[in-house]
C-alpha cells in the first residue's frame, strides 16, 4: 500500500470517528460501537460480552455477525486465539473501518447481511450481540445463522432484557422489538438448544457520562495535528484499562439468584445465550 493510499484510509477514519462523535455529543444517539467514542460505562459492557465470547473461540473457526468496526472481532482473533474470524456487517463504512483499523492475518472482514449470510457450515461459533433486535425478520436471522454453522455449533447471542414479555415498540428507537427475559428463552429454542443463560445487569439505571478513559477532544486534535500519518495503528496494541466500579454491569452465569419478574424491571440490562445447533 502506498503512503497515499494510508492516508487516505486514516482521513477516511478519522472522519468515521468525528461523525460518531457528532451524533454522541450533539446528537446524544449512537448504535455503533467505536471504541473510545462511546459512552465509558456502553463500551465497558460490549468489552465484557466479548470478553465472555472468548472464553469459547480457542481455535475454532468464528463468525462475528453485525461485527460493526470490527473491536469484536479483532478481541477473539487475538484474546480468544480462534484459528479464524469472518465480520460480517451490512454497512460498507463500517467494513471500511474495520480493515484498517482492526485487522490481522486470520481475520476476513466482508460486507453481509445478518438475515440472509448466504453460508453453509463453515463456522464452529457464531457470535452476534446486540443485533436480533434491530432485526425485522429475526426468525430469518436465527435460520441463517444455523445454516451457516457447522453441525452442532455454538450460538453466543446477546440482547436487552424488556420488562414485558414481548415488546414491539421499544423506547429504543433503533430497535425493532425486545424480550422479556423467558421470551427470549423460547425464541432461541425453535432453532437451538440453550445451554448457558449469562446476565450482564446494571446496579442502576445506567445514566450517560461523558467518555474519560481518552479524552474525545485531545484524541481528535491529535489525529488532526499529524495529517501525514504516521505508521497505522496496530489492533492488538493492548487498550487502556477501564476500571468498572459500581455503576458498571458485570456479567454472571444465570442459576436462578434473581427472580425474573424483576429483570428488565427493577433488574435493568441484557441476556446473554450460549446455545447449540439442534
Amino acid at each position: 500500500m502506498t503512503e497515499t493510499e494510508r492516508l487516505t484510509e486514516e482521513v477516511f477514519c478519522l472522519n468515521f470517528e468525528l461523525n460518531t462523535l457528532a451524533n454522541q455529543l450533539l446528537r446524544q444517539s449512537s448504535e455503533r460501537w467505536v471504541p473510545g467514542f462511546l459512552y465509558e460505562k456502553t463500551e465497558y459492557s460490549h468489552i465484557e460480552r466479548y470478553k465472555l465470547a472468548c472464553n469459547y473461540t480457542a481455535g475454532k473457526r468464528v463468525i462475528d455477525i453485525a461485527c460493526g468496526v470490527g473491536k469484536g472481532s479483532n478481541l477473539i482473533a487475538l484474546q480468544g486465539a480462534a484459528n479464524s474470524v469472518y465480520g460480517a456487517d451490512i454497512q460498507p463504512d463500517a467494513i471500511r473501518y474495520a480493515q484498517w483499523r482492526n485487522g490481522r492475518e486470520n481475520i476476513t472482514f466482508q460486507v453481509n447481511d445478518a438475515q440472509q449470510l448466504g453460508i453453509e457450515n463453515a463456522f464452529d461459533i457464531a457470535v452476534s450481540f446486540e443485533t436480533i433486535e434491530h432485526l425485522p425478520d429475526y426468525r430469518k436471522f436465527l435460520t441463517s445463522i444455523k445454516t451457516a454453522l457447522a453441525p452442532k455449533g455454538l450460538f453466543l447471542v446477546s440482547t436487552p432484557i424488556a420488562s414485558i414479555p414481548i415488546d414491539n415498540t421499544p423506547a429504543n428507537p433503533y430497535h425493532v422489538q425486545e424480550w422479556g427475559f423467558r421470551e427470549f428463552h423460547r425464541v432461541i429454542d425453535e432453532f437451538f438448544d440453550v445451554e448457558k443463560v449469562y446476565v450482564q445487569l446494571y446496579p442502576e439505571i445506567p445514566l450517560p457520562q461523558p467518555v474519560v478513559r481518552i479524552g474525545l477532544t485531545k484524541r481528535v486534535m491529535n489525529k488532526i495535528k499529524n495529517k501525514l500519518l504516521p505508521p497505522p495503528p496496530k489492533a492488538d496494541t493492548p487498550d487502556p484499562v477501564i476500571k468498572p466500579d459500581n455503576d458498571f454491569s458485570k456479567i454472571e452465569e444465570y442459576t436462578g439468584q434473581y427472580n425474573t419478574e424483576e429483570l428488565g424491571k427493577s433488574r435493568l440490562g441484557y441476556q446473554i445465550i450460549v446455545a447449540r445447533v439442534k
